[in-house]
């Protein structure tokens, strides 16, 4: 919802896939508090039909409809490129299990 204006009712795809990222990576880091080392990162892929707008929220300019090949090139971090990797897996075994 956040960064694409999904809506909360959207289909989840919910992913195996975890990860960990330093707290100084998000330059809001010190309205958390000192405690905070650590954000943890749980990746979703969404199922969406055909009348879904995607309305970016003021961190984003731009996003495009990618291959995964293309998709996966772009990506900055590892655990992006990870998350990735195991949805088209899940696509191409037909493993998707969706959650309302």
């Amino acid at each position: 919802m956040e960064e694409a204006g999904i809506p909360l009712k959207a289909s989840l795809i919910p992913l195996d896939a975890v990860a960990s990222v330093p707290a100084f990576h998000f330059p809001d880091r010190d309205l958390w508090g000192p405690n905070v080392y650590v954000v943890l990162e749980r990746a979703f892929g969404i199922h969406l039909n055909g009348d879904l707008t995607i309305v970016l929220s003021r961190e984003h300019t731009e996003y495009q409809w990618v291959a995964y090949e293309q998709a996966s090139q772009l990506l900055k971090w590892d655990s992006n490129r990870t998350a990735l990797w195991e949805l088209n897996e899940r696509l191409g075994r037909d493993d998707i299990i969706v959650s309302a």
